[in-house]
């Protein structure tokens, strides 16, 4: 079972190579994307649908073909939107019905019960109810409006989930919290509000330790962009391309080696639903003279520049008492940041005027210290930061910015020794590595129109493992 609240890359290091994986995965699996929007058969539940961001996310499910569940506390408002969904359906299903209040535990059992007995499964609970009013400390109904806020917005989505939770392990379901951003930032005057958001977005990092081992149409039509994803002849860039590639994009390919980037572009053409060939680009990133011509045969060649995903990296082991220490450091910095923030910088013109988006391949070490990548996990943690400054400077200009951190990750025909997979996976909530299609899924919905109002985020894709990592 998932659980999402959130949507961080640890290629596997060992001395001076990074692993890369190509080849090993099915790619009917990355062709099953373009039908990832299709919500046919798939029962919906969603919490405070009869208005505002909740009915908003019962009308997409209904347009995708989805069984929806409204519900809220007013029975014209519930019946209303049920009416406009059947109408959005295009099987136009008559949506279940059920006027609750999520702060009454009969409501919670009966809206739950009514669930499955019309559907006979739920796969998807988003718990989107939620309120909240002003609150100091030093007002004198404070607890009354304390309880009011926590009740509402975190202890009916416990209940709730705990209810609905034996379904959804039947179906692999997936749940989804709405919470908001004063459960990150501190506002005066939310003090109830900001604490019982905080307290939600907590809840979906433990429950995705605790249930994970229980094992828009069109948004992804890239017909059209061009993509351009530095490092993709191999691993992770592979991956991320050979999906671009099934959607649509007129992708281009570059690395280092010739042969590797000239193989991966053969198997694009063949994948592109249009045989569109792709544009084979030798580069080496650390060279201001190959980035300028990398930019400027993308634009010769296609006209436009749409999609920049900055993958391209490496690493190696580093401590402080290195006597290479330096030399290691550089070369670190100029592929993992240095690289990025060139092309970046020569990139922008183009992107503008496409109202482009640029995503880089950041990695959890960039999130979580790990003692033996003073170099690497210094970089990603730069590169994050870099997002998220450049989201501020170049969303004016219509340019979204953001991170992929991917963690544990299969990106090579090379087997990770038995004892650390072993221990990854068990430390794993979802219990497996990652696969570059997993990396690549992120990408594309960084690059959609899914995506049109996030900029700034760090996605990170690991299983969960950034939660639970092992102590040394």
């Amino acid at each position: 079972m998932k659980f999402v609240l959130l949507l961080a890359l640890f290629s596997i290091v060992k001395g001076n190579q990074i692993f890369n994986k190509s080849n090993d995965f099915d790619i009917h699996h990355y062709k099953d994307v373009i039908q990832s929007r299709n919500f046919t058969d798939k029962v919906v539940l969603i919490t405070g649908s009869s208005s505002g961001i909740g009915e908003g996310i019962a009308k997409l499910f209904a347009v995708l073909g989805a069984k929806v569940v409204v519900t809220g506390r007013k029975e014209a408002d519930v019946h209303k939107v049920a009416l406009e969904l059947e109408k959005l359906s295009p099987y136009k299903i008559k949506p279940l019905e059920v006027a609750a209040d999520l702060t009454e535990s009969e409501d919670i059992n009966r809206l739950v019960e009514q669930t499955i007995k019309t559907f006979g499964k739920l796969d998807v609970l988003v718990n989107n109810a939620g309120a909240g009013k002003a609150t100091l400390i030093g007002d004198p109904d404070l607890l009354k409006s304390w309880d009011f806020t926590f009740g509402i917005d975190l202890r009916a989505v416990v209940e709730l989930t705990h209810t609905a939770v034996p379904y959804l392990e039947k179906t692999n379901g997936t749940i989804i919290d709405t919470s908001s951003i004063a459960g990150i930032h501190p506002i005066p005057g939310s003090l109830a509000y900001n604490c019982a958001k905080a307290g939600l977005n907590m809840l979906a990092k433990v429950l995705a330790l605790e249930l994970g081992p229980r094992d828009v149409i069109q948004s992804r039509n890239f017909t059209d962009k061009v993509v351009l994803v530095t490092g993709s002849s191999s691993g992770i860039g592979e991956g991320i391309a050979k999906l671009f590639a099934v959607l649509g994009a007129k992708v281009v390919v570059t690395a280092r080696k010739e042969a590797d980037v000239h193989k991966v572009a053969l198997e694009l053409e063949k994948l592109s639903p249009y045989k569109i060939k792709p544009l084979e680009i030798v580069a080496d990133l650390t060279k201001s003279e190959d980035i300028t011509r990398l930019v400027d045969q993308t634009i010769k060649t296609f006209g436009k520049l749409d999609v920049l995903v900055n993958n391209a990296g490496g690493g190696a082991s580093t401590y402080i008492w290195d006597s290479g220490l330096l030399a290691a450091w550089d070369q670190i910095f100029n592929i993992n940041l240095r690289g990025v923030v060139e092309l970046i910088h020569t990139a922008v013109p183009h992107l503008e005027k496409t109202n482009g988006t640029i995503i880089d391949t950041s990695s959890i070490a960039g999130i979580a210290p790990m003692s033996d990548m003073l170099a690497y996990s210094s970089a990603k943690a730069a590169l994050t930061m870099l997002a998220k400054v450049l989201a501020l400077e170049l969303g004016s200009k219509g340019i979204r910015v953001n991170t992929l951190s991917p963690g544990y990750t299969e990106v090579n025909s090379w087997s990770f020794p038995p004892e650390l997979k072993k221990l990854v996976i068990k430390q794993t909530p979802l219990k497996r590595l990652g696969e570059p299609l997993d990396m690549a899924k992120a990408v594309a919905f960084l690059a959609s129109s899914d995506a049109d109002f996030i900029t700034g985020a760090n996605i990170v894709v690991d299983g969960g493992i950034i939660y639970n990592l092992p102590s040394e």
